[in-house]
Order: C-alpha cells, then sequence, then structure tokens
C-alpha cells in the first residue's frame, strides 16, 4: 500500500484541524485528502453512500480497501511513521472496542466545534 485517501467533512472545524495535523506528519504511506460528498468524491469513489461519509470518517486505500469510523482512524495512524505502533496496539482484540469508544465520543463533540461555511470546491 502506497497511499490512503481520507474523505473529511469540509466543513467540520475540527476534521479541518487534524487534517492539517495529519498533513504535517512524517508518513510511511501518501495521505491525499477529498471533502467528504463532494463532486470529486462522488466521482471517485461512485460506489460509496456519500451521505454515511459526512457522518463517519471512511478512508480508501490505493489497493481498494474500505476503512469507517475506528478503522479510518487507526489506518491514519498506520500511515504516519510516529503513529504507527499505536495504530498496531489499538487494532489488537483487547484494545479496539476502546478505540471505537473514543472515536464515538470525538465525533459527537465536533459539532461543539462548529461548521464553517460550506466551501466551493476549485479544480
Amino acid at each position: 500500500m502506497k497511499a490512503l485517501t481520507i474523505l473529511y467533512d469540509a466543513n467540520c472545524r475540527l476534521c479541518c484541524r487534524i487534517k492539517g495535523w495529519l498533513q504535517a506528519q512524517s508518513k510511511y504511506v501518501d495521505l491525499d485528502f477529498i471533502a467528504a460528498g463532494s463532486d470529486a468524491a462522488r466521482k471517485r469513489y461512485p460506489q460509496l453512500d456519500h451521505a454515511s461519509t459526512l457522518k463517519e470518517l471512511t478512508v480508501v486505500s490505493d489497493e481498494g480497501n474500505y476503512y469507517r469510523g475506528a478503522k479510518g482512524w487507526l489506518m491514519c495512524l498506520w500511515a504516519l511513521r510516529e503513529y504507527r505502533g499505536w495504530a498496531i496496539r489499538f487494532s489488537s482484540p483487547d484494545l479496539m472496542p476502546l478505540a471505537r469508544r473514543f472515536v464515538v465520543k470525538v465525533s459527537s463533540l465536533r459539532f461543539r466545534f462548529g461548521y464553517q461555511a460550506p466551501r466551493t470546491e476549485r479544480y
């Protein structure tokens, strides 16, 4: 695997901050970002339920595998040099429930950070 595409909510301030943080990290795997629900996302991944990608982080590998929610977040960490070990630990059967609870909690709080005006896409 050489690249992951992350479908993120471009109107969520928290999502955009996390995107910036991910972009700044040293990586093993390239990360590409596409606004969830956008025309670009619909064109590139017509088979996805695009309404659900706005509710739950979706990560797509260059091999065609899809990861959602906690598994998507763990894939993002797995791509980063400093966090791959954490991703592997939290993907274990013992810790995956904790990772899921954490992601659900953060996702529920993201609306408290507010939304910004929808962006217009430029190509």
